[in-house]
């Protein structure tokens, strides 16, 4: 008999214990899940925070390169033929700086309205200036005058705007 009730005891004793850890189970595991849960969201938003980063910079770093590239200087070089007419050279000088622009619309995404505003306004300076500046020379002069007065025109300048661009948004990556 008392083999019979010590086995009913450790079975009464046994029961009792799985009862209160499948309780505590149900009790404590929203509030470990949630744990594990918010752990994960953390390291997620450290690799979001880091990639966001990465893109920013990328941004920046393709900006001052488009401001570099849509200087008059290194825009008649790329594009540079003696053997088309001061309009035809205008259009394609024009026709660069935008295809320049478009291939870098979308990095507007990743910087300031105002960092984006300077690269557009240097897009639409540099544009007017392309287009002024066949305005005062004769259509049948030879393009080495138009690139002249287009280099000096830009070299009067009291600061050199791609610089100044390349420079602001320097900063305000740095900021």
């Amino acid at each position: 008999m008392e083999f019979v009730e010590l086995l009913k005891q450790l079975f009464v004793i046994t029961f009792g214990v799985l009862v209160a850890l499948v309780l505590a189970f149900y009790v404590i595991w929203p509030k470990v899940e949630y744990l594990f849960l918010k752990v994960n969201d953390i390291g997620q938003n450290k690799e979001l925070l880091k990639n966001n980063q990465q893109l920013k910079f990328a941004a920046y770093e393709r900006l001052i390169l488009f401001a570099h590239r849509i200087s008059p200087y290194q825009v008649m070089l790329r594009n540079h033929n003696p053997n088309i007419s001061i309009d035809q050279f205008k259009q394609l000088l024009i026709a660069d700086i935008e295809n320049e622009y478009q291939h870098n619309f979308t990095q507007q995404l990743y910087v300031t309205d105002a960092s984006w505003t300077i690269i557009k306004d240097l897009k639409d300076s540099t544009i007017s200036l392309l287009k002024n500046s066949s305005r005062v020379i004769a259509s049948d002069a030879l393009i080495d005058q138009y690139v002249a007065i287009v280099l000096k025109h830009v070299s009067e300048l009291d600061v050199n705007p791609y610089e100044a661009a390349q420079v602001i948004l320097k900063k305000e990556l740095s900021a």
